[in-house]
């Protein structure tokens, strides 16, 4: 899928109090629970950011990239963007621009691929964007 699948929404970088966020669609056909999530790892302006500052947003929750393999029962639905929430505390002011960098890898788990191994989707974006 890589680069011609839009991963971070347009016009949604923005900043606030405990840092800032963006959204960011799947790129895949089908809904899947939040335990599919395999990686999701997020770089600003070339900067890799640290896994424990990232928070996943979907039906109005809020969750740590570390707890999303347990989550089963919650579904990111296709037809919904996810919310990525950074808690970096002034990194990102309004009316800045910064290069968003995004990869995720999704696994389905309904296509088996060999003995406890699922087909995986790998994806990478570049979005640059003024932060509201």
């Amino acid at each position: 899928m890589g680069e011609s699948v839009k991963l971070v929404e347009d016009n949604s970088l923005c900043a606030s109090e405990y840092g800032f966020e963006f959204k960011v669609c799947t790129h895949w056909y089908r809904s899947l629970p939040l335990s599919c999530v395999e990686k999701l790892a997020v770089q600003l302006d070339g900067e890799n950011i640290e896994s424990q500052r990232i928070r996943f947003c979907v039906n109005d929750k809020e969750h740590e990239l570390d707890d999303l393999a347990d989550l089963v029962n919650e579904f990111w639905f296709v037809q919904d963007s996810a919310v990525v929430k950074i808690q970096l505390p002034g990194r990102v002011q309004v009316g800045q621009e910064h290069t968003i960098e995004v990869d995720l890898i999704l696994r389905a788990p309904y296509i088996k691929i060999g003995p406890d191994r699922f087909l995986t989707m790998p994806a990478h974006y570049v979005s640059v964007q003024t932060a509201k």
